[in-house]
């Protein structure tokens, strides 16, 4: 019999919400009960789980102490690099007989703050010289890169692959010598532009194709020499980049306000994409069959999904941060690079067959482990036969359904739901949560999560004043303690950064490396689709500009008339 729509109530937010039948067709596939929590809720519980960017100096539970993304005071032991992907311990010495007296929850729990944990998420033998970089593999002589992978000579990145001489950029792809880019891909000589493709020597644009030698421009499809969108000789326009001086920062502010002016008198697409086939949501490229989703590329029938922008992923459900070849996955956070058949879990690459698992790479046929490398067949890090493994998988799953793990917010947690918010080591204010949806302390405790304050005694005034052109710039700006003009932290340059400003002729930041990436997340869409008309045939449209936001919003058809 075919399933039909079914609404049911949130337990979290108690609004109501619709399972569709392919919902219910994929929830049959993957051998899962239909979810109690809304789409949004359950993104909000994995953004939860999702935390790389802010560090920490503190001493390691191996020995020794250095940087890890751990907060000070956390439940859990950590390890350096070193020995936690070391063959010195045994994940395995952990394990523990499942007890049916107990929900499963509260022993996985249990297990996950027993069982070491790394100082840093990285593919520690992939990294070369790239010591302060978290989320991230394959990358060389690379500074404060996270969610990042194959690149080199980069830093301050944000969920990057394939990219070499780049700074201060995010969600950008098979990029190079670029600054302050965001959601780009094949580019060269990018700065401070967003949304464009295979582009090069171009400045604060926005939505370019194709193009060259290109200032302040927005919709342009293989054009070269334009500033402002107005066409100019190839002499002209070298004159004229010249007197803009984007060396200097005030330059820079007050053609920025040129800019945003055009850009506001130009259409925007309904929604970020192209090469794409029944697809909703944003940020979606060379995509078929996915829905209400969220940056992500190469995907084929996946639904409430995000930041899977390097892909391929395929069959997926509920499913947030990484890709690289990634197949049947419900309800998990940050796996992939090799992964099929995985649930509830996150953190782990080269997998498959896993449920409720945290940092079991290359491993199969896991439930509840934690930490496991290259292993198969066992359950809360307990090794079984496969026989034994699979009769007593299906008593846990039964157990799960009937005894229930209750969080502080009455939410009932049974088998199908992914992991309590209140089990992750991290506030509210150091996950993604916080990137994408920022609210007060206030907002965030009223709502039951956790919040960690800033110590501003640590903070000190600045030691040297940046000059405002870079050519007045001199080296001892590397010694100097700047102080961030946005939240007060300091922060400073290093070599390899001074150095691509001057190649390129880029003012110095006044904001720390942690603003600046918080500013380019402001600057995407939101995660949210809204109900307009197209504002040219008003035909209606779904897209994630809010109605009171001031863009002229264009149908695809409409604004491929116009601008394709």
């Amino acid at each position: 019999m075919e399933n039909l729509s079914e609404t049911k109530v949130c337990q979290n937010c108690k609004k109501d919400f619709v399972i569709e039948p392919d919902d219910f067709a994929f929830y049959e596939k993957m051998k899962v009960p239909a979810p109690t929590f809304c789409p949004d809720c359950r993104m909000m519980r994995r953004f939860l789980w999702a935390s790389n960017r802010i560090l920490y100096r503190q001493k390691f539970d191996s020995g020794g102490e250095g940087i890890t993304f751990y907060p000070p005071g956390n439940l859990h032991k950590i390890y350096s690099q070193e020995k936690w992907w070391s063959d010195e311990w045994d994940p395995k010495s952990f394990g523990r007989e499942y007890d049916f007296s107990k929900s499963f929850f509260e022993q996985w729990l249990e297990l996950f703050r027993e069982v070491p944990h790394p100082t840093l998420y990285t593919a520690q033998s992939t990294m070369s010289e790239s010591p302060y970089c978290n989320g991230a593999s394959e990358l060389k002589n690379c500074y404060l890169c996270f969610r990042s992978d194959f690149s080199e000579n980069c830093a301050y990145t944000n969920t990057m692959s394939r990219n070499k001489d780049c700074f201060d950029v995010a969600f950008t792809n098979d990029s190079e010598l670029s600054y302050e880019l965001i959601n780009s891909n094949k580019c060269y000589r990018a700065f401070w532009s967003q949304d464009c493709d295979e582009s090069h020597d171009i400045w604060f644009s926005k939505d370019l194709t194709g193009c060259s030698n290109c200032i302040g421009c927005i919709n342009l499809r293989n054009q070269q020499y334009h500033i402002l969108n107005q066409p100019y000789t190839k002499e002209e326009y070298m004159e004229k980049i010249k007197e803009l001086n984007f060396g200097s920062l005030e330059n820079i502010n007050n053609f920025r306000k040129k800019v945003q002016e055009l850009f506001l008198t130009q259409p925007r697409k309904q929604f970020h994409g192209r090469k794409n086939s029944n697809v909703s949501g944003d940020y979606i490229f060379n995509s078929k069959n996915v829905h209400n989703s969220y940056m992500g590329g190469n995907l084929e029938d996946v639904r409430y999904s995000q930041l899977l922008k390097s892909g391929p992923s395929k069959d997926a459900y509920d499913y947030t941060m990484f890709g690289l070849t990634a197949e049947l996955i419900y309800e998990s956070v940050w796996v992939g690079l090799t992964a099929r058949d995985v649930k509830f879990s996150f953190w782990n690459y080269g997998v498959h067959d896993l449920e409720y698992c945290f940092g079991c790479h290359g491993s199969g046929n896991l439930f509840g482990c934690v930490g496991l490398r290259n292993s198969e067949y066992c359950i809360l890090n307990k090794q079984y036969t496969k026989e034994e493994y699979v009769g007593l998988v299906e008593k846990i799953k039964k157990q799960m359904a009937e005894v229930s793990y209750v969080d502080s917010k009455n939410n009932k947690y049974n088998y199908g739901e992914f992991f309590p918010a209140e089990f992750s080591p991290w506030a509210y204010n150091e996950t993604s949560a916080f990137e994408f949806f920022p609210i007060s302390k206030k907002e965030a405790t009223e709502k039951g999560y956790a919040w960690r304050n800033d110590n501003e005694k640590d903070y000190k005034e600045a030691t040297i004043l940046i000059a405002d052109d870079i050519k007045n710039i001199k080296n001892d700006i590397l010694d100097g303690i700047l102080k961030c003009d946005d939240c007060g932290k300091n922060y400073k340059l290093i070599k390899l950064e001074l150095d691509f400003y001057r190649l390129v002729g880029l003012p110095i930041p006044r904001q720390c490396p942690l603003c600046r990436d918080r500013a380019r997340i402001k600057q995407l869409n939101p995660i949210k689709i809204f109900e307009s008309k197209c504002a040219k045939c008003e035909k209606d449209i779904e897209t994630s500009y809010a109605l009171e936001r001031p863009e002229i919003v264009y149908c695809e058809s409409c604004y491929n008339n116009e601008v394709a």
